[in-house]
Order: structure tokens, then sequence, then C-alpha cells
């Protein structure tokens, strides 16, 4: 576990030592904070035989850790691109190979009801078959991974997967003391399902605890926030993405730092350069369909909100309009991300008219 997530996990123990630990938990924060890892990591706790202790390896913990456990129900949604990015940059090492097995194993377990994965999904249960043996066929399970991400766009979860939780939760667990899902990627559940997932949240078994994760609790129905627990996990410090990269990259600090400054240089030059522009057309456009061009939608997107978190923390608490003015372009930014992500809209047209619209009035 990384610093940030340790302290997330020390205070979930303090409220299970407590016994105050609530039945539906929401996890929100941007992507790669540690929502997910976090999760994982309650349902370890809850559930050990032993200690509790972070190495401990009595059957419970290795069988939540490797998502084998019959005490826990994952249904995974979140975008998991980034972190197969990084695996396909640096590689994999015999050391890290635990942590490549279980994003592939999530990556699985986000496609096995979808039929249209059959082919796929056999292909990766062949890796997972031999984890010991996939460093000599790295590339062939990243290019199976590559072909489900780049054509999972616009799927959502479904009513019958909620009604798939509703049953498990009510079997009787056959060992541990908790039965646990996680939701992750909760925002990507369609109007059906919201609706069945509530009635789900309202009646939750004893022993029984539901986590879901999302990167911006607002996508998700008041009345579904209104029963959960809320926990807001922020962006990792260069320090502790230094001690993720090192332990499961084995990437040095230079080189690790330049990749990342790299990626903010190139939206803050995009800013800067719209800027720049003064709100002429043409110019305005140029920039945009570069944007597009070089496939820096979400990028940039990512960039804009947290740009807008940064001015709303800094804003005179007095100046009410600029942060609602704030508040409203965020909500923009949401509803355009989740809109390109999850509802198969043409990118290209909600991406420039959200920019000549919405965010080149921030400009001003």
């Amino acid at each position: 576990m990384v610093k940030g997530q340790k302290i997330a996990v020390r205070m979930l123990k303090q409220e299970i030592r407590k016994e105050n630990l609530p039945a539906a938990l929401l996890f929100h924060g941007p992507e790669g904070c540690g929502k997910f890892l976090t999760s994982l990591e309650l349902a370890r706790v809850v559930n050990c035989r032993d200690t509790g202790s972070s190495d401990c390896t009595c059957s419970s913990c290795v069988g939540v850790s490797r998502l084998m456990s019959r005490n826990i129900f994952l249904i995974c949604k979140s975008n998991l691109k980034n972190t197969f990015d990084l695996w396909q940059r640096f590689g994999i090492k015999s050391e890290s190979l635990s942590w490549f097995y279980r994003d592939l194993q999530r990556l699985a377990l986000s496609i096995y009801d979808e039929e249209r994965y059959n082919r796929d999904l056999a292909n990766l249960e062949e890796f997972l078959r031999s984890p010991y043996e996939i460093i000599d066929n790295f590339q062939k399970a990243i290019e199976c991974a590559y072909t489900i991400l780049d054509s999972r766009k616009g799927q959502l979860i479904s009513i019958n997967r909620i009604r798939e939780i509703q049953r498990y939760l009510w079997l009787k667990s056959s060992e541990g003391n908790y039965k646990v899902v996680i939701i992750d990627g909760a925002e990507n559940m369609n109007e059906e399902a919201s609706n069945s997932f509530l009635k789900i949240s309202e009646d939750t078994p004893p022993e029984s605890i539901i986590i879901i994760t999302t990167v911006n609790k607002d996508l998700l129905k008041e009345t579904i926030r209104s029963r959960f627990r809320t926990y807001r996990f922020v962006l990792l410090s260069d320090e502790v993405k230094r001690e993720v990269f090192s332990e499961h990259f084995g990437v040095n600090q230079e080189y690790d730092m330049k990749i990342e400054k790299h990626d903010l240089d190139t939206m803050k030059n995009y800013k800067k350069r719209l800027k720049d522009q003064n709100l002429h057309l043409k110019g305005l456009t140029e920039i945009i369909n570069e944007i597009i061009t070089r496939n820096h939608i979400i990028s940039f997107l990512d960039y804009t909100m947290d740009s807008l978190k940064e001015n709303i923390g800094s804003a005179d608490t007095w100046n009410m309009d600029k942060i609602y003015e704030i508040e409203g372009i965020m909500k923009t930014v949401s509803f355009i991300k989740k809109a390109i992500l999850y509802n198969n809209v043409n990118q290209e047209i909600a991406f420039t008219n959200f920019m000549l619209n919405t965010f080149s009035s921030h400009l001003k």
C-alpha cells in the first residue's frame, strides 16, 4: 500500500475496531488515487482470519488480494486504460507480476457478462490460468487487454448485474465474516440499474458491506449518495507517485517525474495558447482540432477539472458569483466527459461545443 491509501485504511480500521463501520461506503476522487485498492484492502481486513496486518498470508487474505474470494463480489467499470498504458510503457518484473495479474483479473471481471467479449475473455482466462508464465506472453496479454479496452466505450452497468448483487448478498457466506460488494465505477449504472441498486442499499443484509467508487460523486443519483458514508480521495503527491512507480514498475524517480511533467506541460501549453487567442474563433478552432487530433480530449478535460478545483479552493469566499460560475463549469466538464466515455456521443462535436461555448467564457 502507498502512503495515501494507508491513511484511508487506518481510518477505516479504527471504525472497524469501534464497531462503527457503515454497511454502505462511497469512495470518490480522481483516477489512480487508490479508491479500488482501498476497497479491496477493507474487504481483506474484515474477512482476515489472523491479525489483519498488511502482510497477512491467511487463505482469506490471499483470496481477496487475488480477487478469487467468495466473500467479494466485484463489478469493475472504471477506466483501466491508463493502468495498461503504464504496463505497456514499463513492462513487468517477477516481483510485480501479482499486480499485473490482478489488473488482468479486474479487466476479465469487467466484461464476463457481455457476450461480444466471449473470445477475448477466453484469451484472458488462458493467461490467468498460468500467471507465472505470463512474462513470456506479456505483449500478447497487453494486446488482448487493449482490444477489450478499445471497444468498451459506451458499456454501462445493467440491471441484470445489480440483480446478481441482490442474489449474492442473501446467500450464506461460506467463510470469513463479511460479504463485500465492490462496484468500481458506480457512475456507469444505467437508469434501471440505479433504481434497483437504491433498493438494495436501503436493505443491506447483516454482515454485508457495499462499497462503491466513482471519479465524481455528482454523477450518482442524490438518493444513492444520501445512503452512503462518503470518503473523499485526493490526487497523489509526487512523493507517493514515485513510491507507486518504484513498487510497481521499478522506474527511477527522474524518469517517472519527467513523464508526469511532460503531460502536465502539454495541457498547460494548450490552455495558454487558447487564452492568447483572445476568443479569436479561427485560432481557438485550430487548437481545439489539435487536441482532438492528438487524442488529448480526456486528458485536457481532466486537467481542466483539476485547475477548476484549485481555482475554487483559492477563490474569495465572498465572491459567490465566481464560485457558482466555476461549479457550473465543473459540472459541465463532468457531463461532457461522461457523455464521451460512456454514452457513445460524437466526441469531436461534444468537445468542440464545450470549448467554444463554455470553456471560452472561462478564458475571459
